[in-house]
């Protein structure tokens, strides 16, 4: 039995260190968890292929029982001491909160003009977005539409994945605003003398408003990338500040400034200078190498999202108090990218440009400021209405674009009262996507 022994115990320690590269290099996909389950899954087809041989049965079901544990409780003590991912996430791809969200004020959608009959007719549409999670609309700072699906509530907190973008924006404002960082005119480099001989001369052009715009010039896939690597390893093929390139890489280099530059972890900075002075909480931040993931991997709950919106619509105050210079929400929306191949036409929306880390729509002449995240997370800003959207969706299920970007579309006709882009039901149900 020592050599059953010996066997489990190298088998483990092997796949427990396969779990650790697999988590800490290669943590975005569909299923965080998944990596500990097929390693416990092959210990117990390894354990029930050896328990055929009738001799120790029993010792041999020990082992396999105990090394299944170990792995289990090993790899969850790794993933929370590097935060990894949320250690239990449910069928939503989300988790509950133990906070209470944004207590918003509460109004009736209809004391806003808002036909009844005509929005009980679209959230009858909502059957058929199959992936949507939370709908969330607020109006004149009062919350007015809040929708939750497939057993979710206003608890559930979401990966929004690039909303993050969004979010490092802002505390790379309120570090500015603070002194911290004299201005995002600031080179890249000055922030990291230790690769200062290693890099090309066109990373010494880079500054902090090239990140934020997209137009560092980095000639690699858009994935999400270490400091380092986006630093060493990853070259850049445009002189930056000419061309509109989407690359998360950019935002994990301003993860890593804020940090630097406050003495504080982004996370740390973003608790004590954001989320506490707005009465919000983020749910969990993905460490990456070191920092905080500057362009994903964060989660939040749609009312607490909603809140982040809140203070950029109200031009960075939370009633008397300036959490975000006016300033720098105005450079946020400002359009620095005229034109891209980038940039896609969805249906009665066009993406027409790119601040600092928020796309610009138009959508029938009405300009809306949107921090999007992959699979189909939304935070809109609608100036011309004072209103704030947040659309949460199940990243990782098969997209069903159409149905969703027309039943998108149709929301943003019934806030804007927009009858002639509206939704055209042709049969019973109500549930007809053709206009």
């Amino acid at each position: 039995m020592k050599k059953h022994l010996a066997i489990y115990s190298i088998l483990t320690l092997l796949l427990i260190y396969g779990c650790y590269v697999t988590k800490s290099q290669y943590f975005n996909h569909p299923y965080p968890n998944i990596d500990e389950y097929f390693a416990s899954l092959f210990l117990l087809i390894y354990t029930i292929f050896i328990l055929f041989w009738k001799d120790n049965r029993r010792r041999k079901a020990i082992y396999g029982v105990s090394s299944i544990v170990l792995l289990m409780f090993s790899v969850n003590v790794l993933n929370y001491y590097n935060e990894w991912h949320p250690l239990k996430l449910n069928s939503s791809q989300s988790f509950k909160v133990n906070h209470e969200p944004f207590e918003w004020q509460q109004a009736k959608s209809t004391g806003y003009n808002y036909d009844k009959q005509t929005l009980d007719n679209y959230y009858s549409k909502l059957e058929k977005w199959k992936r949507l999670r939370s709908l969330v609309v607020v109006k004149d700072d009062k919350l007015i539409i809040e929708k939750y699906f497939q057993g979710t509530d206003k608890y559930n907190a979401y990966n929004v994945h690039s909303v993050t973008k969004s979010i490092t924006s802002a505390l790379l404002g309120i570090a500015i605003d603070k002194g911290m960082i004299p201005s995002e005119e600031e080179k890249v480099m000055t922030y990291f003398p230790e690769y200062q001989n290693q890099v090309d001369s066109l990373k010494n052009e880079l500054t902090l408003k090239h990140l934020l715009t997209m137009k560092g010039g980095f000639a690699h896939w858009d994935a999400y990338s270490t400091p380092k690597e986006c630093l060493l390893d990853i070259g850049i093929n445009n002189e930056p500040g000419n061309n509109f390139r989407y690359f998360t890489g950019s935002q994990a280099l301003l993860s890593a400034i804020i940090t630097k530059s406050t003495t504080q972890s982004t996370k740390e900075f973003a608790q004590e200078n954001f989320f506490e002075p707005i009465g919000i909480k983020n749910s969990f931040w993905r460490l990456q190498d070191g920092y905080y993931c500057g362009g994903g991997e964060s989660y939040y709950t749609a009312r607490d999202l909603a809140k982040i919106g809140q203070v950029y619509l109200n031009k960075g105050k939370v009633g008397s108090k300036q959490i975000i210079s006016e300033d720098w929400i105005e450079k946020s929306f400002k359009n620095y990218t005229d034109s891209s191949n980038e940039f896609r036409t969805l249906d009665d929306y066009s993406e027409v440009g790119y601040g600092y880390c928020w796309w610009i729509l138009d959508y029938h002449g009405h300009e809306i400021y949107t921090a999007r995240g992959k699979g189909g997370q939304y935070l809109m800003i609608l100036p011309e209405i004072n209103a704030v959207v947040v659309i949460i969706q199940e990243w990782n299920l098969k997209k069903e674009f159409d149905v969703e970007n027309n039943l998108l579309c149709d929301l943003l006709s019934i806030l804007f009262n927009d009858d002639k882009y509206r939704l055209k039901p042709i049969d019973k149900s109500g549930l007809s996507l053709v206009k």
